[in-house]
């Protein structure tokens, strides 16, 4: 019928390969071109920027709150614990218990600038770091309020959608155990 020489997988297989080719350029081009947030984007839900008002933050803020949390906060407050003192932690319930509240943007910012103990009593700008603390921990010294703000709505999205944060060892486990 037909001679050795003529194949269907030798005719089909050139075509297949370009049709692989051009779906791979696509998928790399939508990928490159931001399409890929897209795919990955999840729900962001508003937060209080103060007592009376809300704020919603992008991905693009939420990540850039994320890397300053982790450059000048997290080495005390990974996953929302505090560390140093684990009664107080940054779940939800902890900042709105606080005096004053700090379950809000600005109340977040300014107890970054001002720090004081749980409940509102003392003053912890010698103690807990700070943009005032000149020398023990630069590293707050050099934030903006725009970047406080960013850490501040990080903090919040976190305790608001994140299972376990600012919990203890056995709540974050407890709390992640539903979606295992």
């Amino acid at each position: 019928m037909f001679s050795k020489a003529f194949s269907v997988q030798k005719v089909f297989a050139p075509a297949r390969r370009r049709l692989l080719v051009l779906l791979l350029a696509a998928l790399m081009a939508g990928f490159g071109w931001g399409l890929a947030p897209v795919f990955a984007a999840r729900d962001i839900p508003a937060v209080a920027l103060s007592p009376t008002e809300s704020i919603t933050f992008t991905e693009a803020q939420l990540a850039k709150g994320k890397k300053l949390f982790n450059t000048a906060c997290a080495q005390c407050h990974v996953g929302g614990q505090t560390y140093p003192n684990p009664d107080v932690s940054l779940k939800l319930s902890d900042l709105e218990g606080a005096t004053p509240p700090r379950d809000n943007v600005l109340a977040i910012v300014d107890y970054i600038k001002n720090p004081v103990t749980y409940d509102g009593v003392e003053s912890l700008l010698e103690y807990h770091p700070n943009t005032q603390l000149t020398s023990e921990y630069p590293r707050l010294r050099n934030l903006t309020d725009e970047d406080l703000k960013l850490i501040a709505g990080y903090i919040l999205v976190q305790a608001k959608t994140v299972p376990g944060w600012g919990g203890t060892k056995n709540e974050s486990h407890s709390d992640l155990s539903a979606y295992l």
